[in-house]
C-alpha cells in the first residue's frame, strides 16, 4: 500500500478543516500589515527628519539675518563715530578713522570661544551668559575691505552737459576764451586734465589687464599658447560696449562686438553691471581671463581708496612704473620687517602717503603723483586711510544646517553742494577795494560725511 506524502495530506486536511483556512488568512494578513506597518514607519521617520532638517535651516537663516543685522549695526557706529572724528581736527589728529575701523570690522562669533589658558571664573561666567542667552545655535560674522577700485561701470559714458542759459547763470563768471592756436592744446598734460572719466577707466583697465596676461603668460606654458593672442584693448572695447546704452558706444569696433554678441545668442545688457559675475556673459572672455583680473575689479562704488590695505596689483595700478624693488620697499615701509625687526608705519592720512611715495621711497616724483591723483580724481577716486565699501559674510549653523550670507554693505559719501560764486560788491569809488574773503578759509575742504550704511548686494549659499 502507497502512502501519501505528508505535505500533500496536511495541506488537504487544513484546506479540508474551515480553522485552518482561517489561521493561512490570518497569517497572511499579519504578513502584509507587517510590510505595510515598516513602510509607513519609515515614510514616517523619514517625514520627521524632513521637517527637523527643514526647521533646522530656517533657524541657520535666521541666525545668518541676525547676523547681518548685526554687521549694520555696527558699521551705523562706524558711520556716527568717523563724522564726529572728520569734524573735530584735534580728535582726527589723536584718533584716526582708520583705528576705529579697524575695530569695528574685527570678526564676530557666537558661542564665545573659551580660551584654554581661561580660569574658573572666566569659564563660569561665559557658561552663564551662554545659557541665559535666548539665542540657537552658531553665529560668525567676518568684514572684508573692498580694495578693488577699479569698477567696469566706470565705462559707461556720460552724456553732455546742457548749456547753461545766461538768465539762471548771469552772476557765474564767464569761461575763459579758448585760443586756437594756444599751444596747450597740444600738451599732453593739459588733454590729461579734461580727459573723461570713463577714458581713465578704460586706459586703467587695458594696463591692468595687460600686465596681468603678460605675468601668467611669462610662468604658464599652456596659458601663453592660448592667449598670447588675446587683444587687452579689444575685451575692455567689448565690456564697454555691454555697460554702455546701444546709442552712446560709437566705437570703430562696434560691428565686429555686435557680431560676437550674436554669434553667441547673448543679448547685450546696455546698463551698469550689477554683479561681477556678469563678466562671464561676455562672448570673447574666458573664465581663465576673467579669473585673473576678477578680483581687482569692483562693479560697486568703491571712491575711496584705503592706502593701508592697498595690495601689490592696486600699487601697480596707481603707479604703473613701480619696479619690484620699490614694491618691496614700500610694503616693508607701511608694514614693517620681521628680520630686521622693524616696526611699520601705518599712513595716518593722504599727506602722510604722498610723503612716503614722493619723499622717502622715491617711488615717483611730485608732479606724476599730482597727475595720478588728477586721473583718480577724474574717475571718482579719492585716497584716504579707512575704507566705506565692505563685504559681510554671515554664517548661521544650527545643528548640521549651515546657511551662508553674503552682503556688500556701502556708506554713501554725502555730496557736498557746489558754492555759488558771488560778483564781488561795488563799492564807492573814493573807497578802497574790499578785500574779501580769505582764499585760505575758501579752499579749505569740506569734511568728509558717511550717510547710513545700506545694503547693494546680496547672495545666498
Amino acid at each position: 500500500m502507497k502512502t501519501k506524502p505528508i505535505k500533500q495530506t496536511l495541506f488537504k486536511l487544513l484546506f479540508n478543516n474551515e480553522s485552518g483556512i482561517a489561521l493561512i488568512l490570518v497569517l497572511g494578513v499579519i504578513t502584509i500589515l507587517t510590510f505595510v506597518l515598516a513602510d509607513f514607519t519609515f515614510e514616517t521617520k523619514l517625514n520627521k527628519i524632513k521637517i527637523f532638517n527643514q526647521q533646522d535651516k530656517i533657524q541657520a537663516r535666521l541666525n545668518a539675518e541676525s547676523g547681518l543685522n548685526f554687521a549694520i549695526a555696527k558699521l551705523r557706529l562706524y558711520q556716527e563715530g568717523r563724522n564726529k572724528i572728520e569734524k573735530d581736527e584735534n580728535l582726527k589728529t589723536a584718533f584716526p578713522s582708520s583705528d576705529l575701523e579697524a575695530i569695528i570690522i574685527q570678526p564676530f562669533i557666537f558661542p564665545i570661544p573659551m580660551s584654554p589658558k581661561a580660569n574658573i571664573i572666566q569659564k563660569t561666567a561665559l557658561e552663564e551668559f551662554t545659557k541665559k542667552t535666548l539665542f540657537r545655535g552658531e553665529l560668525s560674522v567676518t568684514f572684508t575691505k573692498l580694495s578693488g577700485f577699479l569698477n567696469p561701470n566706470g565705462l559707461r559714458i556720460l552724456p553732455a552737459k546742457k548749456a547753461v542759459s545766461p538768465d539762471v547763470d548771469a552772476a557765474a563768471e564767464p569761461p575763459p576764451a579758448v585760443d586756437d592756436n594756444d599751444d596747450d592744446q597740444g600738451d599732453p598734460d593739459a588733454k590729461k586734465k579734461t580727459e573723461k572719466a570713463d577714458v581713465v577707466i578704460e586706459r586703467k583697465l587695458v594696463e591692468t589687464l595687460s600686465r596681468l596676461l603678460k605675468d601668467k603668460s611669462d610662468t604658464d606654458e599652456d596659458f601663453h599658447s592660448k592667449y598670447s593672442n588675446v587683444d587687452p584693448t579689444y575685451l575692455v572695447k567689448e565690456l564697454k560696449y555691454y555697460v554702455n546704452d546701444s546709442a552712446a558706444f560709437k566705437d570703430s569696433s562696434r560691428p565686429e562686438i555686435e557680431a560676437k554678441f550674436s554669434q553667441k545668442n547673448i543679448s547685450p545688457k546696455h546698463a551698469p553691471m550689477s554683479s561681477i559675475d556678469e563678466l562671464y556673459l561676455l562672448p570673447s572672455w574666458d573664465d581663465a581671463i576673467i579669473d585673473l583680473i576678477k578680483d581687482r575689479l569692483s562693479v560697486h562704488e568703491v571712491s575711496v581708496i584705503a592706502i593701508n590695505e592697498i595690495t601689490i596689483e592696486d600699487l601697480k595700478i596707481l603707479f604703473p612704473n613701480i619696479n619690484n624693488i620699490q614694491i618691496e620697499e614700500f610694503f616693508k615701509y607701511r608694514d614693517g620687517d620681521e628680520d630686521k625687526k622693524i616696526k611699520g608705519k601705518k599712513f595716518k592720512n593722504a599727506e602722510d602717503f604722498k610723503s612716503a611715495i614722493v619723499g622717502s621711497l622715491a617711488i615717483t616724483t611730485d608732479a606724476e603723483y599730482n597727475d595720478r591723483m588728477t586721473e583718480l580724481k577724474q574717475a571718482g577716486l579719492t585716497i584716504d586711510t579707512s575704507g566705506k565699501l565692505y563685504k559681510v559674510i554671515s554664517r548661521g549653523v544650527y545643528n548640521n544646517a549651515i546657511f551662508n550670507l553674503i552682503a556688500f554693505i556701502d556708506l554713501p559719501i554725502k555730496p557736498v553742494p557746489p558754492k555759488k560764486k558771488t560778483p564781488p560788491p561795488a563799492g564807492d569809488p573814493g573807497q578802497p577795494a574790499d578785500p574779501g574773503p580769505d582764499p585760505k578759509k575758501e579752499d579749505k575742504p569740506e569734511p568728509t560725511e558717511l550717510l547710513l550704511p545700506r545694503v547693494i548686494e546680496m547672495r545666498l549659499e
